[in-house]
């Protein structure tokens, strides 16, 4: 079971070295949780290392996000230049506004279109992939008869084609059944789950580790702070 380091030293520790290679995982949580800044790290390991990887922004203009990178010391840039780091986007291009040349555009509408995607990504041998950051509710607005071969086939995707896969997803503040519904069915599809909250008495950040497949791992909440270099935890 090939593990791929998230970069976060004690972190690797708790999940026996790294994050399989092949698995789907979901970091889940409220907004400013530190979702996003364990996935950047993530992908700026795996650039450390070599690899190539690939992130679908989702609705962030992509130089926000290459700004949002560079305030923690990680310029990806010469990483773009080279073919490395993949920026793909899921959702529509909001006109009259240009379309940045770096991304490849598509909808999460067109399945074909999707499948297609992640095969460029296959090919050009991506070992990291990041999707986010979704909303809880934007599950909800698929039918489930669509989400559910789109699950299956990123799970045979992530596995055959050996792409750690990671979602970032925001918990709703409410539910409704639909919400509640596609939530469970992607809680259901993955293999890792993490869940990110802020401890409003002790005044901190906590990840647990909700599910993890093939090792031994704590159950309770684990603090962490962000850092200017990214997180670091805050128990041994």
């Amino acid at each position: 079971m090939v593990k791929l380091k998230t970069g976060i030293e004690r972190f690797d520790n708790f999940i026996g070295g790294g994050i399989e290679s092949g698995s789907r995982n979901i970091l889940y949580g409220p907004p400013g949780t530190g979702k996003t800044v364990l996935a950047m790290q993530f992908l700026w390991q795996g650039l450390l290392e070599g690899e190539v990887v690939a992130y679908d922004v989702m609705d962030k203009p992509f130089p926000r996000l290459i700004s949002y990178f560079r305030s923690f010391g990680w310029d990806i840039s010469p990483f773009l230049e080279n073919g490395k780091f993949i920026a793909i986007q899921a959702f529509p291009h909001s006109e009259p506004y240009l379309k940045d040349p770096r991304v490849i555009y598509f909808s999460l509408n067109d399945f074909k279109e999707m499948k297609r995607i992640d095969a460029l990504l296959s090919q050009k041998n991506v070992t990291r992939f990041v999707a986010g950051d979704f909303s809880e509710q934007l599950f909800s607005i698929y039918d489930l008869k669509y989400m559910e071969p789109v699950e299956d086939w990123t799970i045979n995707w992530s596995h055959f084609d050996n792409i750690t896969n990671i979602d970032i997803m925001t918990k709703a503040t409410q539910k409704d059944i639909a919400t509640q519904r596609a939530t469970d069915l992607d809680f259901n599809k993955a293999h890792n789950i993490f869940f990110f909250r802020f401890n409003e008495e002790k005044c901190r950040r906590e990840l647990r580790i909700v599910k993890i497949e093939g090792c031994n791992h704590p159950l309770g909440w684990l603090p962490f702070e962000i850092t200017g270099k990214g997180i670091k935890m805050l128990v041994k």
